[in-house]
């Protein structure tokens, strides 16, 4: 369900801007809105996992929330639509966070490129499959509606299979504290963890480094920026999605097995140098989509594959760098920080940003601006990485068990070159 409701707002969002009078604009407030929302619900849903049962949270906040997604496909003006869709966002923020918290409870450090790369490519293909389908709505009156209200089942769906087959490798949460203790026990946990995390420099940069990562508004805008640019009609254009969600699929499962045998060969560096990999290359093919004189929606087709292959590698590299520095017990909070709040953030103001650029200058000098030059930087930036990064990695690996946090370097630790 992950992207469940974000292909539908991408694909038909013309429907829906045409049916309400809405300008490009409205779609960057949606997806701004929706990540927004999601920064501040994270962190809580993540309390929650800490004192019930895992599996139980990501039920309702992935799953059984998606009611709210159904009562947005009923909205009668765009001001209900906005609120009950940022209802919704503020569920599907608890999934991310709590899932990477059990992939990393579930696998090995040498292994979790890999995995990381099935599960979001899982997700990403999931997501390509839906979009054309939802693209097919198009020909119906309320064809949006449709949308969000397969899109709501589905996430019901999800809930109970959650509930009958996820196996948590963590056993249940302790017997519950009186709400007071509760409360403070819980305040106390999220202070010093932020402390500790607050001190693991690599962590530091990579929310600097997302925080001025662009890449995410070139699918959101993707299905927009052919209809308007090129002419595509919205059932055209809406079949980009499935190519780069197979791109994304082969960029996650090869760029997690690749990222694995970097690691291997380069434990101090390898990671870091996918990471700069991607980033410039996803820069290079954005330009060549955006730039790109043809009308064959068959070029862009392939450009959109390339463009989610070099996608795929940042879930793959970048989940794997938090948890080689962040030990097991500050992992769900890390990612809730990173994930859920920073690039959340990020999206959201670079979604506003391009929706309003689009209005003001054109959404293809829109998407130069953010998807090009910035991830170009952000990409050539992202070396800072390198030394911290080899440091706190090997700090954590010398950890005991329950030793002390990871930014803490003891005599036994050889020194980075």
């Amino acid at each position: 369900m992950d992207n469940a409701e974000s292909s539908v707002t991408t694909v038909l969002f013309p429907l829906m801007r045409d049916a309400m009078g809405l300008t490009s604009s409205a779609l960057g407030t949606l997806v701004a809105v929706a990540k927004v929302v999601g920064m501040l619900a994270g962190i809580p849903w993540v309390l929650l996992a800490r004192r019930f049962r895992r599996k139980v949270v990501l039920a309702v906040c992935s799953g059984f929330w998606g009611i709210w997604i159904i009562l947005a496909a009923m909205a009668g003006n765009f001001t209900q639509f906005v609120v009950l869709y940022g209802i919704a966002a503020a569920g599907f923020a608890g999934a991310g966070p709590i899932a990477l918290e059990i992939l990393g409870d579930l696998c090995e450090d040498h292994r979790r490129g890999r995995v990381t790369g099935m599960l979001y490519g899982g997700v990403a293909l999931i997501a390509g499959v839906s979009a054309p389908l939802f693209g097919r709505l198009s020909g119906l009156d309320n064809g949006w509606r449709y949308g969000y209200l397969a899109s709501g089942a589905m996430c019901l769906v999800v809930g109970m299979l959650i509930l009958l087959f996820l196996d948590d490798p963590r056993p249940a949460a302790r017997k519950p504290l009186t709400a007071a203790v509760a409360i403070e026990n819980k305040a106390r946990t999220v202070r010093s963890g932020l402390r500790e995390l607050a001190g693991i420099q690599t962590f530091r940069l990579i929310l600097v480094q997302r925080l001025f990562s662009g890449q995410n508004v070139m699918m959101s805008f993707g299905v927009v920026f052919l209809a308007e640019a090129h002419g595509f009609s919205t059932a055209t254009a809406s079949v980009v999605a499935l190519p780069f969600s197979l791109g994304y699929l082969g960029g996650t499962i090869a760029g997690g097995r690749i990222n694995d045998r970097m690691h291997q060969l380069r434990p101090l560096s390898g990671r870091v140098v996918m990471l700069q990999i991607s980033q410039l290359g996803f820069a290079g093919a954005a330009l060549i989509c955006i730039e790109a004189a043809w009308h064959s929606i068959g070029f862009f087709v392939l450009i959109f594959a390339v463009l989610g292959f070099l996608q795929g590698q940042v879930p793959v590299v970048n989940r794997p760098l938090i948890m080689a520095v962040v030990r097991p017990e500050l992992r769900a909070l890390a990612f809730a920080v990173s994930v859920s709040t920073v690039e959340a953030f990020a999206y959201a103001g670079y979604a506003l940003l391009t929706g309003f650029l689009g209005d003001a200058i054109g959404l293809q000098d829109a998407l130069l601006i953010v998807t090009v030059l910035l991830t170009a930087v952000n990409g050539l930036a992202s070396a800072a990485l390198y030394r911290p990064y080899a440091r706190d990695s090997t700090a954590l690996a010398h950890m005991p068990h329950e030793g002390t946090p990871a930014t803490d370097t003891g005599k036994d630790i050889p020194a980075v070159p």
